[in-house]
């Protein structure tokens, strides 16, 4: 161990950069209770927050020189751990790392549990379940879950952004656009080869290192929404005599009410924002006076278009 380091470890400084000590120790409490389930996130965050508020910005310079000093003090840290310190300071090593981490970590956003979540599911994929470590793992998995599961950013059923998933919230039909539901945009997400990398890194959050049955038997239930309909206008084309029908189903299928209607049928389990997400794009149904031109099915509706979800409003929620 560095002298220096030793030294500030035994001195005991009442600031760190600036930061009292005190104050470090109290959100480093905040942190403990959360991750212990004594608090919940939104109570960490707003009292993480207040507790920051008294003290400047941490600058780029400062983050770096903290950063630099927390590597140091970790090295020395592991030094102590093989034996070649007293267990004094150790001790003294680990607190002041916790200290050192805290004037740079504020309470963790969405983006930075999400980031966790997939690094321990990683960890509990790749070794035994029965470890100690592993099931403390566990645990702080299940409570990142908890507090990420209204998250309006990522979706732990597919493991990715709802951006991601979002841009499959409409697909266009033989009739024009349609609305999704979840489960089904879930599952054009993850077989989409643009999302391959993000689909395999994503493996441990949704539990399944490919498409989960569930999602995968949505392609089915996604059909129905529109195919019993278009094959019931595809016959009053072609068979004399339901010519009235035809032009009143291709009315009902283009009428407001119906495209209101799709929307709410398919809004379960979307955050809100895509729940009630039209992009105005056309239904095309026509009765046997007229045809349109169709749009190829299945096909997500955002794809290389200006109004992709991905570079939308929607995309930053």
């Amino acid at each position: 161990m560095d002298d220096d380091i030793r030294e500030l470890v035994r001195a005991q400084p009442a600031y760190l950069f600036g930061w009292p000590v005190p104050l470090l120790d109290e959100i480093g409490a905040l942190s403990r209770a959360a991750y212990d389930g004594q608090i919940d996130l939104d109570g960490w965050r707003r009292h993480d927050s207040d507790l920051r508020a008294a003290m400047p910005p941490v600058t780029v310079v400062d983050a770096a020189a903290v950063t630099a000093l927390h590597r140091r003090v970790t090295e020395a840290w592991r030094e102590a751990r093989r034996g070649a310190a007293d267990s004094a300071d150790a001790e003294g090593l680990l607190t002041l790392m916790g200290r050192l981490r805290y004037i740079t970590e504020a309470a963790p956003t969405d983006a930075t549990l999400f980031h966790e979540l997939a690094g321990i599911t990683r960890q509990l994929r790749e070794y035994s379940q029965h470890d100690n470590l592993n099931r403390s793992f566990a645990r702080r998995a299940e409570l990142i879950r908890g507090w990420l599961v209204t998250s309006p950013e990522y979706d732990l059923v597919s493991g990715l952004e709802w951006a991601v998933v979002g841009r499959h919230r409409w697909v266009s039909t033989p009739l024009g656009a349609v609305p999704t539901f979840v489960d089904e945009a879930r599952r054009l997400a993850l077989t989409d080869p643009a999302n391959a990398e993000k689909a395999k890194a994503s493996a441990g959050i949704r539990g399944h290192d490919g498409v989960p049955p569930a999602i995968a038997a949505a392609e089915t239930r996604q059909a129905m929404l529109s195919s019993s309909f278009a094959i019931l206008l595809e016959e009053t084309w072609r068979r004399p005599g339901y010519e009235d029908l035809g032009e009143s189903l291709a009315a009902t299928w283009n009428r407001p009410a119906t495209r209101r209607l799709l929307l709410e049928v398919t809004a379960d389990g979307w955050p809100r924002a895509f729940a009630t997400f039209d992009p105005g794009l056309p239904s095309v149904a026509t009765g046997p006076s007229g045809r349109a031109s169709h749009a190829q099915a299945s096909t997500p509706i955002f794809q290389a278009m200006s109004n992709d979800l991905s570079s939308s409003r929607l995309g930053q929620v």
